[in-house]
């Protein structure tokens, strides 16, 4: 219910500014091949060879798959101390079944954390993930991570974690374009830079800030996290038949292609859809809820 009234509240926003926002809707209708949003007839006619079944390969990426085995390898143990359960608890802020930030997901955010011990984590949209890194913090590190949330709506962060609070987390409520380079910069090896962005690449959007001016500054040994990507970075068809015309997975991955800076270090839709024996017999939670995170790691120390 929550999650509808902060939609209604955004649409509401949009529409009190109808005359200059549906002005872009005028001069190149949904669908027009000048228009970022898709024409679903096309999608429709192309639709086996663009959801059909996922190629073990991308030309241009490594998909290190050896690296990502070799990370899931040591979250094995890590999922047996993880403390969460379905529904919500008294004890902990974040539960799976949520509707926004579910089981793999939350279980590899969880194993990530324990494996790569941050100093530092700030996250770009808030919410069940920031839910999830309070009680990870609390629980095995003693609140020693320094997280800050940045949100320009942190309702739902609050009602989230009213009965228990905040207090270890810095939190800014603006835009991510409006907040200074020089906060990611003191990220070091093995810190954390958490994006859960609006998904959409524009003039002036969060997404193009990010991936042109904040990823290239970041140091060496760096992960960051986008949220809602699946493999082969492309979107679910009954997401694009919803009404989703989002376009950061194909941002994500022509930044990646021939990039020899970042380097995947561990994408859950890749490793469920090729290795869903290992989390059957070892994170079999994890079958509950596919999840769309993709982590990456900065390999090298070239900063502008």
């Amino acid at each position: 219910m929550f999650n509808q009234i902060i939609k209604a509240k955004e649409d509401i926003e949009f529409f009190n500014n109808s005359d200059a926002n549906t002005k872009f809707f005028r001069k190149y209708p949904p669908g027009h091949f000048y228009s970022p949003i898709p024409c679903l007839e096309e999608i429709k006619s192309r639709e086996a060879k663009i959801f059909g079944t996922p190629p073990r390969q991308i030309p241009g990426i490594d998909l290190n798959e050896e690296g990502q085995l070799q990370i899931l390898e040591k979250f094995k143990e890590f999922y047996n101390e993880q403390p969460f359960s379905p529904t919500k608890t008294d004890e902990f802020r974040y539960y799976f079944e949520n509707g926004n930030y579910g089981y793999t997901d939350g279980i590899v955010l969880h194993c990530m954390i324990r494996y790569l011990q941050p100093k530092r984590i700030i996250e770009v949209g808030c919410g069940y993930s920031s839910c999830n890194m309070l009680d990870t913090n609390k629980l095995f590190f003693d609140d020693s991570i320094d997280l800050t949330f940045i949100d320009p709506n942190p309702e739902r962060l609050y009602l989230q974690t009213k009965s228990i609070g905040y207090a270890k987390a810095t939190v800014i409520t603006r835009q991510v374009q409006d907040v200074s380079l020089d906060t990611f910069s003191g990220l070091e090896e093995n810190d954390i830079l958490f994006i859960d962005s609006s998904h959409v690449a524009k003039i002036d959007s969060d997404v193009n800030y990010l991936v042109f001016e904040v990823l290239p500054r970041l140091k060496e040994g760096v992960y960051v996290h986008f949220h809602d990507i699946w493999y082969p970075f492309e979107y679910a068809k009954e997401w694009i038949y919803d009404g989703h015309a989002w376009n950061e997975a194909y941002i994500v991955r022509a930044f990646l292609q021939y990039n020899k800076d970042f380097k995947i270090a561990f994408f859950n839709g890749y490793l469920r859809y090729f290795f869903e024996d290992v989390f059957r017999e070892y994170m079999p939670l994890c079958l509950n809820h596919p999840g769309g995170s993709l982590w990456i790691r900065k390999v090298t120390d070239n900063r502008d």
